[in-house]
């Protein structure tokens, strides 16, 4: 063998060494990029479900609250329909896999106009736990729940507010008059 081919076949083992390192550095960039986006999307979208489930939970609990009789069932006083329409939002925040937590706090409210006399305006005042309940009331039911999530933890690690919270607050509201 002649000292020209040694030498091409050393400087063609030494660039493949030199390329497989190329896409090793590559990987080792990319990676954890990719990594990171696949997992933010995947949290945004158990946020997105959750914030459906607490929408559609606090619908179904303001219409036991809305309907004469609470949706078919016959409740002789005020806080009876209450508390069914309390255990129909935790019901349902269950069956579709929110875990209700000692932090989530389910509300009936009651938007009462102030000054104006027109509701859904800035002076309303909202009643919770509100008693005494007549036709034409706006009533409703009030979900503040934490979404739990590492993903204020991960991003607290490249800013200076190193506050450490586990978790992002959520909240759903429904309305409707009382029947």
């Amino acid at each position: 063998m002649s000292k020209l081919s040694k030498q091409n076949q050393l400087s063609s083992r030494s660039k493949k060494w030199r390329e497989r390192g190329q896409s090793m550095v590559e990987l080792a960039l990319i990676l954890p990029l990719f990594l990171g986006l696949v997992l933010a999307i995947m949290e945004i979208g158990r946020a997105w479900a959750t914030k459906q489930s607490l929408t559609l939970a606090a619908r179904e609990g303001v219409r036991v609250l809305a309907l004469p009789y609470g949706a078919g069932l016959t409740f002789s006083t005020e806080s009876q329909k209450q508390d069914a329409a309390l255990k129909t939002v935790s019901s349902y925040l269950a069956n579709s896999g929110v875990v209700a937590t000692a932090d989530t706090e389910i509300t009936v409210v009651r938007q009462l106009p102030m000054g104006d006399q027109i509701l859904d305006t800035s002076d309303d005042k909202i009643e919770e736990n509100y008693s005494g309940g007549v036709r034409g009331d706006r009533i409703g039911i009030r979900i503040r729940h934490k979404f739990d999530t590492a993903l204020p933890i991960i991003l607290t690690m490249f800013s200076s507010n190193q506050s450490g919270q586990s978790g992002v607050n959520m909240g759903a509201s429904c309305y409707l008059e009382h029947e």
